[in-house]
């Protein structure tokens, strides 16, 4: 789900500095453990991208891409995204901000076309 194809951010949780792609100092691993636990067990939330913690002065900001199902209600996008960011505030006291991105699946290109959209026309 990485726009980059990072497999190392899809897979775990990167953190960086400034910005500046270096490893951020003090980015506790039980605390990074703590958020992806949040992100992988949240009822609706079908898989996880890129995680980034980008730590700054006292605080953190940490950056989720979320995947749901093409048929996921807006409003329950929303309100899995609000619990998101409860449960990462709740394990993770230090991050000072949460910015989540829904990715919706759209419908899969390998797939047959289901028979009820077949229309077959006939001539009398």
């Amino acid at each position: 789900m990485s726009a980059t194809g990072d497999s190392t951010t899809a897979r775990g949780v990167a953190a960086q500095g400034a910005g500046n792609g270096t490893p951020a100092q003090g980015v506790d691993p039980r605390e990074a453990a703590a958020i992806r636990e949040v992100l992988v067990l949240t009822p609706g939330v079908q898989s996880v991208g890129e995680v980034v913690i980008h730590r700054h002065g006292s605080g953190a900001l940490v950056t989720a891409v979320l995947g749901f199902g093409p048929s996921t209600p807006v409003a329950d996008v929303v309100a899995v995204l609000r619990e998101v960011k409860a449960g990462i505030r709740a394990a993770a006291p230090t991050i000072s901000a949460i910015v989540l991105e829904p990715d919706v699946a759209g419908p899969r290109d390998d797939m047959d076309t289901p028979t009820d959209v077949i229309v077959i026309r006939g001539a009398d």
